[in-house]
């Protein structure tokens, strides 16, 4: 018995270090379990960036700014609905969360899908302020993604500005996921989902 708590001893002494490590490590690189939550339907205003045109950040080249519309009502987020609550500071400058809505589909806006290598936006969950010249307007501060298919609403179903528009977008089964739990979640009888004609 007494070998045995000895052993124990030493595996405790030579795991904790390990254990210890990995979890900085996982920090370090951004893992936050209690972030990875389920799709959520909120309803507050949102930027809405489904189409919306967006260049690099000057100094940072995997960032882009992104013009987006201000909207009220149901979207998705992939967070907390409470995380992204719109707030006023002291000095009147408004921020607010971009999150996935239905509505430029349903005004008619076709997904055009751009293939991986081009680069494009990933605003979801992303905090934007409020143009104060424009309030129907919000400057978002979006992630450069080069990797994998994906699509925007962007662009008119003109493929050559995958290539140079820094849409924002989202990957194609995301888009295809999101738009299936806001159809179901709306109560609606059919998915407003369309894309653009294949050349």
């Amino acid at each position: 018995m007494a070998h045995f708590k000895s052993v124990k001893s030493m595996m405790h002494s030579y795991l904790l270090p390990i254990v210890a490590a990995a979890a900085v490590l996982m920090f370090a690189s951004g893992y936050d379990q209690s972030t990875q939550t389920d799709l959520q339907l909120c309803n507050q205003p949102f930027a809405l960036c489904t189409s919306a045109l967006c260049i690099p950040q000057p100094g940072d080249p995997s960032k882009s700014i992104c013009y987006c519309d201000v909207e009220e009502g149901d979207s998705m987020s992939s967070t907390s609905c409470n995380q992204l609550k719109p707030s006023t500071d002291a000095n009147g400058v408004q921020t607010l969360y971009s999150t996935y809505s239905l509505k430029q589909y349903v005004e008619g806006k076709k997904g055009m899908k751009c293939p991986s290598g081009t680069p494009w936006s990933n605003c979801l969950n992303k905090k934007c302020t409020v143009d104060p010249s424009n309030p129907q307007k919000a400057i978002c501060l979006c992630d450069i993604v080069r990797t994998g298919d994906w699509m925007t609403l962007g662009g008119d179903c003109d493929t050559s500005t995958c290539q140079t528009g820094y849409w924002s977008g989202a990957r194609n089964k995301d888009t295809v996921e999101g738009t299936a739990f806001l159809v179901k979640k709306l109560n609606m009888e059919t998915s407003p989902l369309k894309w653009c004609p294949i050349d």
